[in-house]
């Protein structure tokens, strides 16, 4: 049988080749073991002698034999063990431990070529004199080396005898051709292993990878990470669907310094505002990457709004700016910019414009964006409260004055709103009698309680808004000329959503967000691209309160994660889908008239108004006579009216022609 001498200096390097060799060599070769340190020396009969370094070599040299041969075994590492090292900081100083100088050296030479370049190595081994202290050790199979006051202490294991080392064993024992073949399934065996462990280090990697992609993609916020260069480097789900770009200045605009960003910035992404903010990420080197988060604007003013609401405890809380009226229409824009100016001055303002229009907030914004922001704003709805009711509301009461009247008597709204605003919601339906009551309050600046005889001083600026054609009303007769032109100081008037379509996605992602609790960046996470279309090109008659009422039956209806349909909309939106192959929304005003009349016997112009409006079509009475007239002048439409009643009763006759009657004279 061939024998083989394996010389090291420790017996725990030795038993680890011998048990790799026994491996490789199987039955073949007799491997014998000798370690200098227990005083053990190779027998001068064995022809082949394998020693683990040059130092071992130059140790038994001299009493070698001329016929023994001598070879210097090559090592590397193993990379069974070597896991722990990949957690440790780059830049860490490291203490390499091992048996002696020669293999602390090929140890570190090693690593450094296997890519552990980034740390710094500091040799250790038995009776070295000076060394530098570290936290961290690494040794190759001699952790009982190891000085103390290590903190950390990774064993890689004993360096591995490399295949070359092994091959030129076995040629040297003649047996290359039998045992060449175990060697090499053995070789190829261990690669198989290595392989399998990195395999299950990527699986973990993936894993690791694919739970952080999903909690950021949960995660209620839009997130991305960018490189110290501003390079994206991943988004969010979210992020992804209010940004898609692939460098941080496509977000923030050229010449972005991430470094130089503020903790908080506004920002316009695609018509919406957000809240951008960034964090660094860092290590012991320095700034590894940069957090980039994003919040919705509305959803963020819904929490201010929220939290202001519950410090404030006085009964009115105006909670609207004008940073919340933002528009892409030029005369909305126009009609904010003005407003503006008017809220500096304490005159008093008229705010025209159909219900739902916004208003209310537009008269919140005016206040809080004047010198009386600190004050009371004190609305009021005329439309809301009975005539009876009215005038003690507005001006208060003394008491007795009449029966359940509060004992001490009752502050009116005007005295609430002192120093600060009143806004005086509907002020078309204020009844005559009132009317002439509220123009003494705005001439002369007092109030008379209801049953007292003293005057009261306020300083109240008045804001008024009204739904109706004040003109028209005044021309009926149903609505004070005086007053009209007292509330006239500086008119202003809203625009219906119809005419102002460019808003109408902000308005939709806007109230999303500040009727859900989820936050949403675009609306192709709520609806599809057919119902999206259609909200688009809906008339809303209602406007934004229409708007606002069906945002929050989507929020409702919605199943989570899920898209709405075109027909999962509100049933009236349906009915009004179906009939859009119908070309009557493309006909003129003068042509609906028409057709309101055609369809329906007897109809007076109020109900034509009605009828019209549910189509999308507003237009006043005044409007409708004029078109009535004018299609009566090209021959259209007859005519007939009685002195005592102006309504009028319209009807279709058979030979094309259409004609409008008096009740009176209804045709039987």
């Amino acid at each position: 049988m061939k024998e083989l001498a394996v010389v090291s200096l420790g017996e725990n390097t030795l038993n680890s080749m011998m048990e790799q060799l026994n491996r490789y060599l199987g039955d073949r070769v007799q491997v014998k073991g000798f370690a200098l340190e227990k005083g053990m020396e190779p027998d001068r009969s064995c022809p082949l002698i394998l020693v683990t370094s040059d130092l071992v070599g130059r140790m038994i040299s001299k009493n070698l034999s001329s016929g023994q041969k001598l070879i210097v075994a090559r090592r590397t590492m193993s990379y069974e063990f070597i896991e722990p090292v990949f957690s440790l900081q780059e830049t860490t100083d490291i203490l390499l431990v091992n048996d002696t100088e020669e293999s602390c050296t090929e140890s570190i030479a090693q690593l450094k070529s296997q890519g552990f370049h980034s740390f710094t190595f500091h040799p250790y081994y038995p009776g070295i004199k000076e060394y530098r202290t570290c936290d961290v050790s690494i040794t190759p199979g001699e952790p009982h080396l190891v000085p103390e006051g290590v903190k950390q202490v990774i064993n890689i294991g004993h360096r591995q005898v490399d295949i070359t080392t092994i091959t030129e064993v076995m040629a040297q024992l003649e047996i290359l051709e039998d045992a060449g073949a175990v060697a090499s399934s053995e070789f190829v065996s261990e690669i198989v292993h290595l392989t399998r462990y990195l395999s299950t280090l990527n699986r973990k990697l993936d894993r690791s990878n694919l739970l952080l992609t999903t909690i950021f993609d949960k995660y209620s916020k839009a997130l991305m990470f960018c490189d110290p260069y501003g390079t994206v480097t991943y988004a969010n789900e979210k992020m992804k669907w209010i940004f898609n770009g692939e460098h941080i200045s496509d977000l923030m605009g050229e010449g972005t310094a991430l470094n130089q960003l503020g903790e908080e910035e506004i920002v316009e992404i695609g018509g919406n505002l957000f809240i951008v903010s960034v964090d660094q990420v860092e290590n012991q080197e320095g700034v590894i990457c940069y957090l980039v988060e994003c919040r919705n604007y509305d959803s963020f003013r819904r929490l201010d709004t929220a939290l202001r609401s519950k410090i404030q405890h006085h009964r009115f809380i105006p909670r609207h700016v004008f940073e919340d009226l933002s528009s892409k229409n030029p005369e909305v824009t126009r009609m904010i910019d003005m407003a503006k100016r008017m809220a500096k001055s304490d005159s008093t303002i008229l705010i025209q414009g159909e219900s739902g229009t916004g208003k209310e907030l537009l008269a919140q914004a005016i206040h809080n964006g004047s010198g009386r922001a600190g004050q009371a704003f004190v609305p009021v709805n005329f439309a809301a409260l009975s005539p009876s009711i009215l005038e003690s509301e507005l001006f208060g009461y003394v008491e007795g004055a009449y029966t359940g009247a509060k004992k001490g008597g009752k502050h009116g709204l005007f005295e609430e709103a002192h120093g600060g605003t009143i806004f005086m919601d509907e002020i078309g339906d204020a009844p005559l009698s009132l009317q002439v009551k509220l123009l003494r309050v705005l001439q002369e600046g007092v109030v008379r309680r209801v049953g007292g005889t003293e005057l009261v001083p306020i300083d109240v600026r008045v804001i008024a808004a009204t739904n109706i054609n004040l003109e028209e009303k005044v021309a009926e007769g149903s609505f004070r000329e005086d007053l009209y032109y007292r509330l006239n100081v500086l008119p202003l008037q809203t625009h219906p959503l119809r005419k102002r379509r460019e808003d109408i996605t902000s308005l939709l992602l806007s109230y999303l967000n500040v009727h859900s609790e989820e936050e949403h960046y675009h609306l192709h996470e709520v609806f599809t691209e057919e119902a999206l279309q259609f909200l688009i090109h809906h008339p809303w008659p209602g406007n934004i309160r229409e708007l606002t009422n069906v945002v929050e039956y989507v929020i409702n209806i919605r199943p989570p994660s899920e898209r709405i349909e075109l027909s999962e909309l509100p049933t009236y939106l349906i009915r009004e889908a179906e009939s859009r192959g119908d070309s009557t929304s493309a006909l003129s005003e003068e042509e609906q008239v028409l057709l309101t009349i055609y369809h329906t016997y007897g109809i007076g112009r109020r109900k034509m108004v009605d009828q019209l409006r549910q189509k999308g079509m507003l237009i006043g009475e005044s409007k409708v006579k004029s078109i009535i007239q004018e299609l009566k002048e090209r021959g259209l439409i007859t005519i007939h009216k009685a002195r005592l009643n102006r309504l009028m009763w319209c009807n279709f006759f058979t030979k094309s022609r259409l004609s409008v009657y008096n009740r009176s004279t209804k045709p039987k």
